[in-house]
């Protein structure tokens, strides 16, 4: 679809059925990701309306500008933003996905509304309507005195703009009292703005962000515009709370301090302070990492005959897991230093009574299900959290590749190794492979045998140091009767290198003391916050947040912050006025 300034709900007048099938067919949220012949200039980052430009090397490249662009909402931010709308206990589930990733890092901008997708979140606005009947009258919070139609229209503006995250035209609010009229009030009030509210959840508008700018597109030198006030508060709070903006922060977009550079950070520094953002900087962490992939995972039953029969079920320990990994980030993040350098440091790890009889740990808890906090020195924070380990091995063996691939592109932020081609076909590697017995066999063969060595040198490293942990998560000292040897050895191109390593607690002082991780941090969340993956190590505007940010405090607070106020998180280019 063609990218207008506003995206309409349709013609009320013909019902929210006709509204749910014209959504999937006219706006599908995909937009076109062709590189704009405009580029970011080098280095800008700051406030909306000001900033400054920091220094940066030579030779970073500068990323292109995101083009102006609707953004479908993902799956959690649907479910999130009814729930806040409307109050509810929980959000509300789809059984589709869209077409994206269950266990994506974030929301991609290149996601789109398909058939199945529309289908289910017209299913789950009509159980919304069942959960809501009750409460409508408390919704609609008619004034004593007011007349159904003046509450209604003034409903559908109040409601419309939490919903569509701008205010509403003329045309937009008339659409919506047809909803009422036509298709509601005729049996009575409460069912009126009921269908209000489920045409507005159907609505385009609520389910795309718009990142247009202002409505005469006014580009400035580098050829790009900025986004206007209500889509900087929606950025705001998909990036902190997931979900769609609070009063506080409609409001400072409709009196214009949002689009000054005091008015923007101290909406900031407000949202930090919201125990939501805590809670939702901890769920990005935990994504960070790919912990969710452990539902994914199966394990071989062998690992669990340590357990008590009724402790076996795989749902139960994966349960456990995440809560686990939960805990220790919050632990790190919220309790603790706040520093990202202690995602990696810690020693320390949560366990209940299941887990303590699976890892081997003595269990102080006062009930089964209590988790405790346990100090092991032998793991070193989030690359040796049992969560993580499980989520990144085999059913039956640890997987080298999995384990060094991810560290390598997601830990380490490395530019990405050329893709294998046709290597992996090779009837000679899969004989070769197929022969040798362990998955440490396998990677000294990978990293000495040409054309191997040339990709497999720059990933497997990473996971050798890690080599003392099973595919459970649990520590070990033999592996296939050879005793572990958790030294990798790294050369360049890496960041790490010249260096030989032993284990994860030396390789998480060289990820601290050489700022890999913290530099990675503001790499993933820069990507987060525009949803594209920043691939290239070397941007200018990655750059610039990661000197920003070496002058802080270190914290993950701290870095939300600096990517918050970064100029080139705004700034759009391309489309049509």
């Amino acid at each position: 679809m063609s990218v207008k300034t506003k995206t309409r709900i349709g013609r009320a007048s013909l019902g929210v059925l006709v509204i749910a099938s014209s959504l999937s067919a006219a706006c599908t949220g995909s937009v076109e990701r062709n590189t704009p012949s405009a580029r970011q200039s080098p280095g800008t980052v700051g406030p909306a309306g000001g900033g400054g430009t920091s220094t940066t090397s030579d030779d970073c490249t500068p990323l292109d500008a995101v083009p102006r662009r609707i953004w479908r909402l993902s799956v959690d931010q649907f479910g999130n933003a009814v729930r806040d709308l409307l109050g509810l206990a929980q959000p509300p589930a789809l059984n589709n996905n869209g077409g994206t990733a269950e266990y994506a890092f974030f929301s991609d901008d290149s996601a789109v509304v398909d058939a199945q997708l529309q289908f289910s979140i017209y299913q789950a606005t009509k159980s919304i309507l069942t959960q809501i009947a009750p409460r409508i009258p408390a919704l609609a919070a008619c004034t004593s005195g007011e007349q159904p139609q003046a509450c209604a229209q003034r409903f559908a503006q109040s409601f419309g703009e939490k919903a569509f995250r701008r205010p509403l035209d003329a045309d937009e609010v008339t659409a919506l009292m047809q909803v009422y009229s036509a298709e509601g009030a005729n049996t009575d009030f409460n069912t009126g703005i009921g269908l209000m509210i489920q045409a507005t959840l159907l609505s385009p508008s609520f389910l795309h962000r718009t990142e247009l700018g202002p409505t005469t597109l006014a580009a400035n030198a580098t050829g790009t515009t900025t986004l206007n006030p209500y889509e900087v508060a929606t950025q705001l709070s998909f990036l902190f709370t997931n979900s769609t903006p609070d009063s506080p922060l409609l409001t400072a977009a409709a009196d214009g301090t949002l689009a000054t550079s005091d008015g923007l950070e101290k909406q900031i520094d407000r949202l930090l302070k919201l125990d939501a953002v805590k809670q939702n900087i901890s769920s990005i962490t935990l994504d960070w990492f790919n912990v969710r992939q452990l539902f994914s995972k199966a394990k071989d039953p062998s690992f669990f005959m340590g357990l008590p029969t009724a402790d076996r079920d795989p749902s139960l320990l994966e349960s456990d897991l995440l809560t686990s990994t939960q805990r220790f980030i919050d632990d790190v993040l919220w309790n603790g230093s706040g520093k990202i350098s202690d995602l990696v440091l810690s020693q320390r790890v949560f366990v209940n009574q299941r887990l303590a009889t699976l890892y081997g740990y003595q269990f102080t808890g006062q009930s089964p299900d209590q988790f405790v906090s346990v100090e092991d020195n032998r793991r070193a924070g989030m690359l040796t959290q049992p969560a993580f380990i499980w989520s990144m091995s085999d059913p039956g063996v640890t997987s080298i590749v999995k384990r060094g691939k991810f560290i390598h592109d997601d830990v380490v932020c490395q530019d990405p190794v050329p893709s294998p081609g046709n290597l992996l076909n090779d009837p000679a590697i899969q004989a070769k492979l197929a022969m040798l017995p362990t998955e440490l066999d396998k990677s000294h063969y990978r990293m000495s045998t040409q054309p191997c060595v040339g990709c497999h040198a720059q990933m497997d490293p990473y996971a050798l140091v890690l080599q003392n942990f099973d595919p459970i998560g649990g520590y070990r000292t033999v592996a296939d009767g050879v005793p572990v040897d958790p030294t990798g050895a790294f050369s360049a191109p890496s960041p790490v290198a010249p260096a030989t390593l032993t284990g994860p607690a030396q390789f998480a002082q060289a990820l601290v003391s050489k700022s890999l991780l913290s530099n990675c941090a503001v790499q993933k969340i820069s990507s987060y916050i525009i949803g594209r993956m920043i691939r290239d190590s070397s941007t200018c505007e990655v750059e610039a947040i990661q000197k920003s940010f070496a002058q802080t405090d270190g914290t993950m607070t701290s870095l939300f912050r600096a990517v918050a106020l970064a100029q080139f998180t705004r700034q759009r280019a391309g489309g049509t006025p």
